[in-house]
């Protein structure tokens, strides 16, 4: 009898010492996650839940996943928003009293309008919005959206919930991003002005820009496509950005068309699309300028940029000085288009790059 007492005691304590191993185990467990996403919470580095707190700047992180909350939560008037054409700029130049007294930029390199249109929802949503400075890139109206769908999570997106769990409980964003966030404040003295700039990090010269293009240029020359091949695509981008712009005509749109090149310009001539550019330009430049809101400037005809290869680290991607003299144009007035030239201007261009003298790039 006393063995099988015993024995009975010895299985009680086992089993209640198991029970509260599992216990521990379970409130240590659920502590840890707290504190995790607590953590997460408290620094934000993606700006999901807040703006920065305790001094903290909104300094580069992760493009594509910062991009909803920079727009949500920060403090702005006016927002600059485009792709690796834009993420030169820096934001107090138009911290200037002409375009705002703050600003805030949202960059994504090679977006679609697929993430932009998220993007300037938020921003048309905010209530300090007063301008909208946003890259024009050519790809916008030749690119099929189909080719290029949303990069931007849906849970980022959308307001907060189940798919939080994706930001609160990552590896990445516990061991990579919080540090990046913390250090690059402390590097940058808690200033967000020159988040997400490359300009020093290339080398900039015919060389360059002549080596990264050679590799992918054709060998020869492609028929004249048709003038209205790009129309439709053209029209899947324009056409809902048109209705987001004429839903708040207190909100300012300068639209910019960035330099590419003379080599783009090379590519496009051997593609066969020369005609097939300029017109799906032209019929898209018509609509925007209808809108009163709009304010367009076009720097693709810019010769003593473009042909000038040592602005460039490709056939596309230009340096700094060329950021800031688009901003100084656009605070000045300077090209910009209205519907009394952009058609002449267009035709001008078309001439150029037409007869333009490539090789005179190689060589």
């Amino acid at each position: 009898m006393n063995d099988d007492h015993g024995n009975q005691d010895k299985a009680t304590k086992k089993t209640m010492s198991s029970q509260r191993f599992i216990r521990l185990t379970i409130t240590y467990t659920l502590l840890a996650l707290i504190a995790i996403a607590a953590l997460v919470v408290i620094i934000d580095p993606f700006t999901r839940y807040h703006a920065p707190w305790f001094g903290f700047a909104p300094v580069e992180t992760d493009e594509r996943t910062s991009a909803i909350g920079l727009a949500r939560h920060l403090d702005y008037d006016t927002v600059l928003i485009g792709s690796s054409m834009s993420e030169n700029f820096k934001n107090t130049w138009f911290e200037d009293d002409v375009f705002g007294n703050k600003c805030v930029k949202i960059a994504l390199q090679g977006a679609h309008y697929g993430d932009y249109r998220h993007i300037i929802d938020e921003v048309l949503k905010h209530k300090g919005t007063k301008n909208v400075v946003f890259c024009l890139d050519t790809y916008l109206f030749t690119d099929l959206p189909s080719a290029y769908p949303q990069t931007i999570e849906d849970y980022y997106v959308s307001g907060i919930g189940p798919g939080d769990i994706h930001y609160l409980f990552n590896k990445s964003v516990l061991f990579d991003y919080i540090p990046k966030f913390i250090v690059t404040n402390f590097r940058s003295g808690f200033s967000a002005e020159n988040a997400y700039l490359w300009s020093d990090e290339y080398e900039y010269s015919k060389y360059a820009a002549r080596l990264a293009y050679m590799s992918k240029r054709l060998l020869a020359r492609n028929p004249e496509c048709e003038y209205d091949l790009f129309f439709e695509t053209a029209d899947a981008f324009t056409d809902p950005f048109i209705e987001q712009i004429r839903s708040h005509p207190d909100v300012n749109f300068y639209l910019y068309v960035p330099p590419y090149s003379i080599l783009f310009w090379d590519d496009v001539v051997l593609r066969g699309y020369a005609t097939a550019t300029i017109c799906v330009q032209e019929r898209e430049f018509k609509k925007l300028l209808e809108c009163d809101n709009v304010r367009l400037f076009y720097f693709q005809d810019d010769k003593e940029i473009v042909t000038d290869l040592s602005n460039y680290r490709d056939y596309s991607h230009y340096k700094i000085d060329v950021n800031r003299y688009m901003y100084e144009s656009m605070h000045d007035g300077t090209h910009e288009l209205n519907p009394d030239n952009y058609y002449d201007i267009l035709l001008a261009m078309y001439e150029y790059i037409s007869t333009y003298y490539y090789e005179q790039c190689f060589h």
